[in-house]
């Protein structure tokens, strides 16, 4: 960022201190991201019951705020410098600056991406998990049917990885695509200063090329805009189909009927479910308690479950 912010106002390029800008704005979100995981750990207290995991949530919200109003600013002196024309860009100290940029960011891609892509970005669809879902909701129907130990021990496997699989950490995300955004960034600066190395009267090329990225760099914040967003309108989580839930805690024995069922999301990763319960007669409460928390916590990675048995 230093070599970018010096070089950028030697060289006069505005694409190069909009990278700059880019990577402060990555700091500070960082600086969030990681306060933020330090209070999600902290004990629940009697005025915060669910604990802080939601601060999270609002770090990564700040995070996109910043980036927001950096590029807004770059996106304004952009169009200004094109109404006026600017002074002389030395485009091969652009291109030199930005490939030392491209290398960095390329480095870094593949160091947080190796933990990353596996995990979902925020473009989950209907039946991405369910029909992995389904083999172990079958299983422990059986189990709760009167199935046997086997049945358990695989359903417990099944659990654990789907389990392990569903967890995100929305931070992560948030730095993933903000260093992809560096990379493509990179890449367009060292286009436009080679261009203006060969052609020094194209002073143009540095201000669209900032236009350019600037508007991409707020399209990669969509994705983490929409999970933030999902959160704090407790929206069912998209991992989660709320009519084959329903489904299944219905065929449940001792489950007559069930309604008033929400799910929702402390931060991602981490949901919440309530339900009212219907009972066969005869059936005792504790064990179909158990039971529901049981099948919500093996099939659906849900640990924190409310029931009224009515």
């Amino acid at each position: 960022m230093v070599v970018e912010i010096v070089g950028g106002v030697k060289a006069n390029s505005l694409a190069i201190l909009a990278d700059a800008a880019h990577l402060l704005t990555d700091v500070a979100g960082l600086a969030i991201s990681l306060f933020a995981a330090w209070a999600s750990g902290w004990e629940p207290t009697s005025r915060y019951s669910f604990g802080f995991s939601r601060l999270e949530v609002l770090g990564a919200l700040l995070s996109l705020q910043l980036i927001w109003m950096i590029s807004g600013f770059l996106m304004y002196e952009a169009v200004h410098r094109i109404l006026h024309r600017a002074e002389r860009v030395n485009g091969k100290l652009m291109f030199l600056i930005a490939a030392f940029g491209f290398l960095i960011n390329s480095i870094m891609v593949v160091w947080v991406g190796h933990d990353h892509h596996h995990h979902p970005h925020g473009s989950c669809k209907p039946g991405d998990h369910h029909h992995h879902e389904h083999g172990g909701q079958e299983e422990l129907c059986a189990l709760a049917k009167g199935g046997d130990g086997k049945d358990e021990d695989e359903t417990n496997l099944l659990s654990v990885s789907t389990e392990n699989s569903g967890i995100l950490n929305i931070n992560l995300q948030g730095a993933y695509l903000h260093i992809i955004a560096d990379l493509i960034q990179s890449i367009g600066v060292m286009i436009a200063g080679a261009i203006i190395w060969a052609a020094p009267n194209f002073l143009v090329v540095d201000l669209i090329s900032t236009l350019i990225f600037s508007v991409l760099v707020l399209c990669t914040t969509i994705p983490l805009l929409r999970n933030v967003l999902s959160v704090l309108m407790e929206r069912v989580p998209c991992e989660i189909d709320l009519s084959r839930l329903k489904d299944g805690l219905k065929r449940i024995k001792g489950v007559s009927d069930i309604h008033d069922l929400h799910v929702w999301s402390i931060t991602v990763g981490k949901f919440v479910m309530s339900c009212h319960v219907l009972p066969e007669p005869g059936v005792s409460s504790r064990e179909l308690l158990n039971r529901i928390r049981d099948y919500c916590k093996r099939t659906y990675g849900i640990h924190h479950v409310t029931v009224e048995i009515e």
